[in-house]
């Protein structure tokens, strides 16, 4: 049996971040800038600035999207939800599993590609920043185009992610779709649907009416034996308060 729950969340806070933190990606992300031939002084010679990891072409991007964001705030949630962390072992003298709870949270992520549908890991999400994860999905992105497909036991190991996001959104503009948990496929799987903006006529708004926000659809699958369905919702819950209050991740240094 799998439980199921769908909402939506209020993405209109991290939609106005987004600006400020494309403007502060860190160079080394960036597609290399054409050389100056008119440079006369170059301050670095007297103010060398700290030498950056070396990022291969394949993992640089232009901007940010919602994407790294969401999964940033998904492994925030995660860490407050060991269940949400945990991997499943099959008893054999028991229909209730063993469970191991990892120190991190390991997300697969559904990607489409020429040759078929993959499910590569992104290990340790909580550990990055949203540019690092941002540099690692471009970075997956471009081995899964490749044909034959370039994906190796590296970046999907026999120990994947304890849940699964499916960004269908990207591709359709389905609402609510149900995703399917396979077996093997970690505790729980979440379909991420396509952002619009909605005119929001909840009743905090009193008189006003209503407020134009940006609202995205989403859509969750969990095994009934380890996530029950009032856990699910609390834990969706826990990464609303994440999601619709992005500057927590300043403090978290996102």
């Amino acid at each position: 049996m799998i439980q199921t729950y769908s909402t939506t969340l209020d993405i209109t806070a991290l939609h106005n971040l987004l600006p400020t933190l494309n403007a502060h990606i860190p160079a080394h992300f960036l597609p290399t800038p054409p050389k100056s031939a008119y440079m006369a002084v170059n301050p670095s010679a007297l103010y060398p600035a700290p030498t950056p990891a070396a990022v291969s072409e394949s993992q640089q991007f232009k901007r940010l999207t919602y994407l790294p964001i969401l999964l940033k705030t998904l492994s925030k949630a995660m860490l407050e939800w060991p269940l949400l962390r945990a991997s499943i072992t099959p008893a054999p003298t028991t229909p209730k599993p063993t469970l191991t709870i990892r120190p991190h949270a390991d997300i697969s992520i559904a990607l489409s590609t020429p040759t078929g549908l993959y499910t590569p890991t992104l290990a340790s999400v909580d550990t990055h920043s949203v540019y690092g994860l941002a540099s690692r999905l471009a970075h997956l992105s471009h081995l899964g185009r490749q044909v034959p497909c370039a994906l190796s036991p590296k970046e999907m190991p026999k120990r994947g992610g304890t849940i699964t996001v499916s960004n269908v959104g990207a591709i359709g503009a389905g609402e609510f779709a149900s995703p399917v948990l396979v077996p093997g496929g970690g505790v729980a799987i979440v379909a991420l649907g396509r952002a619009k903006w909605v005119w929001d006529v909840d009743g905090v708004y009193g008189e006003k009416g209503g407020e134009r926000r940006l609202k995205l659809g989403v859509s969750w699958s969990a095994d009934h034996r380890v996530v029950e369905g009032a856990e699910l919702a609390a834990f969706v819950e826990t990464w609303r308060s994440w999601v619709e209050r992005p500057e927590r991740l300043i403090a978290e240094s996102v």
